[in-house]
């Protein structure tokens, strides 16, 4: 019995390791499934070392297994050569966000009902005879790379006899690189170690290793037609196996639309060729694979399932910067408080000591501001009420009292027009002025003595002229409207008030050109030229101005261009690192530095996450921390960096508006002073 058993066995084991034994060539130094797994790896020669699917990772290279963005499962079946020998391979590869990615492959050749017989060639019964392998794996990455380590075992059971072999160890390291160039996409390569720790099988007393195995692997993807969507895939393999001599294969891709794949291969001098389709969550690849014994088919099926771990990471990337964008909000919006309240603190103390300016402007920022951050604003209006209220009686006093001395001061000179207008102006403020009423009258008295008043019109002409002539044009206005009120149709003094206020706008363009501010010297030439159109110098500063306006933003705009360009893997590592460093000084409370991160970030990578939108708020707080310092040119300095971000931004273009009037009316109030 046990001899007719014997003789079985040798004519059946040589069928079942006849495959795997002629593919590897290698003199039954290596496993009976070194055939490999999958349709398309096998179509390709086993030469997509680099780039094999990510639930055949466990057999070809554990750290593919970071190509898995789903949850995948396949299969993969053929019958050896018309016989009923299966060998067949089951896949799984199981992503996580943190964790890395963790693999399951299982393998299985064998044969089912085999006849038993005894030596007198009757029928016992039937066995089987089934050899498994079983591949636990593991990959994450470190520092860019993708590092891979599998656990294979097999099991070899025949008939009432079994065999388990003892753990072996792989580990696998893979890194793929991206190149920027309209031909070339990607080069990916990978290393692979197999029975670094070998696994051991004792069969029938004696004990066998498996040996020492040593793969090379790269792949380089290719776009060979520029305007279609389509990949070819160049890869080849270098394998050395203890006591044999190194193996070559080389396996080509090629991809369309990422539906349609074609491939062919070649190893240990063998062709193969097959294809694929993947629609969605299910792809399907087929092999056909010429080796010693003739041809085999292959059929490979597998499935996606869920969501993609990219994907997740983008969920949970919006769903992280959701939450950090709301607390920077909350904050900002606490220290606009703390601004504010400090505002009204200060505008108090100012209003108590009689300080009745800096008490109306402390209060008028804290309105402002409250205002544009929805804060309640009734106490604010009514001590800006109250503050305003007396700072008009108290300048009106001023007035009233400056322009009964500009009276006096001119009735001394005799210049009787200027008396009147003073003395009316005075009136605008007290009606019921005596001093006023004085004034007035002795001025039309002392003008009615005069023989003529063209006198008077040619006298006040020629110092408008003079005052002109020596840059004292606010002066040479203030003779103007007395000679508009003595004289109002007379053409000369119309044709004179159009000078003067021509002179007068083209003075502020030249002071605001001067001082960079460019909106209020554009607004000053239109100005001017509707007095003279087309006049030269007007002309000739507004072009400037444009020149320099687009040399300005047109620089701006090349900075953006070039910092928009792809980033290799060092430099995106640098911006992941510097946009996280800023996150981090802000949670701390450093805005400045955070702003600092954020900046480096904005110029490498300027669509990167949120660091944009971050920007704008970060400009936006410490143009108005600046702002309640009453350090007005620096604020406006800050919100434009914030405008240059986002031209369109009401609210911060608001603020600037609103601050370069303070800085006209102040400076306004320094010259008449």
């Amino acid at each position: 019995m046990r001899r007719f058993l014997k003789h079985i066995l040798a004519v059946i084991i040589p069928v079942i390791l006849a495959v795997p034994i002629g593919a590897a060539n290698d003199g039954g130094t290596n496993s009976p499934f070194s055939f490999g797994a999958g349709a398309r790896d096998i179509a390709m020669g086993g030469a997509g070392l680099a780039i094999s699917d990510a639930a055949t990772a466990p057999y070809w290279n554990a750290s593919r297994l970071l190509g898995a963005e789903k949850l995948t499962i396949s299969g993969f079946h053929t019958r050896l050569y018309d016989s009923d020998v299966a060998y067949q391979y089951f896949g799984l590869a199981v992503p996580t966000l943190d964790w890395g990615c963790f693999g399951v492959g299982v393998f299985r050749l064998g044969i089912d009902g085999i006849e038993k017989r005894d030596e007198n060639n009757i029928l016992q019964n039937t066995f089987d005879d089934n050899r498994l392998a079983f591949y636990f794996a593991y990959a994450r990455q470190f520092s860019g790379f993708d590092v891979g380590l599998s656990m294979m075992m097999e099991n070899h059971s025949l008939d009432n006899y079994s065999a388990t072999s003892s753990p072996g160890i792989n580990i696998s390291l893979g890194r793929s690189f991206i190149i920027n160039n309209k031909r070339i996409r990607e080069i990916a390569l990978a290393v692979n170690g197999r029975n670094l720790i070998r696994p051991s099988t004792d069969l029938a007393g004696e004990k066998i290793n498996d040996p020492y195995a040593f793969d090379l692997g790269a792949t380089v993807k290719i776009k060979p037609i520029i305007k279609w969507n389509n990949i070819l895939s160049v890869s080849v393999r270098l394998t050395k196996i203890d006591f044999v001599d190194p193996k070559y294969s080389a396996g080509l891709e090629y991809s369309f639309n990422g539906l349609f794949h074609l491939r062919g291969g070649l190893r240990d001098s063998k062709l193969s060729v097959g294809g694929g389709i993947k629609y969605k969550m299910l792809s399907f690849d087929y092999a056909l694979v010429n080796r010693d014994l003739g041809s085999l088919h292959l059929f490979s099926i597998t499935s996606y399932f869920g969501q993609s771990v990219s994907e997740k990471r983008n969920l949970r990337a919006q769903l992280r910067e959701t939450n950090f964008n709301s607390m920077m909000v909350d904050r900002l919006v606490s220290q606009n408080k703390e601004m504010i309240e400090e505002l009204i603190k200060k505008g108090k103390k100012y209003y108590d000591k009689g300080t009745l300016i800096e008490a109306e402007q402390s209060f008028d920022k804290a309105l402002f501001l409250a205002r544009n951050n929805d804060i309640d604003t009734t106490e604010i209006y009514q001590l800006l009420h109250d503050v305003s209220k007396h700072l008009t009686n108290s300048n009106n006093k001023r007035l009233l009292k400056q322009y009964l001395d500009s009276a006096r001061i001119k009735m001394e000179s005799k210049d009787y027009l200027a008396v009147g207008y003073f003395a009316n102006q005075a009136l605008l403020i007290n009606p019921i002025s005596d001093d006023a009423n004085e004034y007035l009258s002795k001025s039309k008295l002392a003008l009615e003595s005069i023989a003529s008043s063209e006198e008077i019109i040619m006298e006040e002409l020629l110092a408008i002229d003079s005052l002109i002539g020596y840059g004292q044009v606010r002066q040479a206005r203030v003779i103007m409207k007395s000679l508009l009120q003595f004289a109002p149709d007379d053409k000369r003094i119309q044709l004179a008030n159009k000078k003067v206020e021509f002179e007068y706008c083209r003075e502020m363009a030249s002071d605001a050109y001067n001082s960079n501010n460019y909106d209020v010297a554009l607004s000053a030439i239109d100005s001017a030229l509707t007095y003279f159109p087309g006049h030269k110098w007007c002309l000739e500063l507004r072009g400037r101005m444009k020149s320099r306006i687009e040399e300005v933003f047109g620089k701006k705009e090349r900075e953006v261009v070039v910092a928009a360009e792809p980033l290799s893997a060092d430099l995106l590592k640098e911006v992941e690192s510097s946009y996280e460093t800023a996150r981090k000084y802000f949670e701390k409370g450093d805005l400045s530095q955070a702003v600092l991160y954020w900046e480096k970030v904005e110029r490498l990578a300027p669509d990167y996450q949120s660091v944009r939108e971050y920007l704008i708020k970060a400009y936006k707080y410490v143009g108005i921390e600046l702002y309640g310092q009453n350090q007005l040119s620096e604020a406006i300095t800050v919100w434009e960096k914030a405008v240059n971000l986002n031209p369109g931004n009401v609210e911060i273009n608001d603020y600037i508006k609103r601050t370069k009037n303070e800085i006209r009316k102040l400076n306004e109030l320094t010259y008449d002073n």
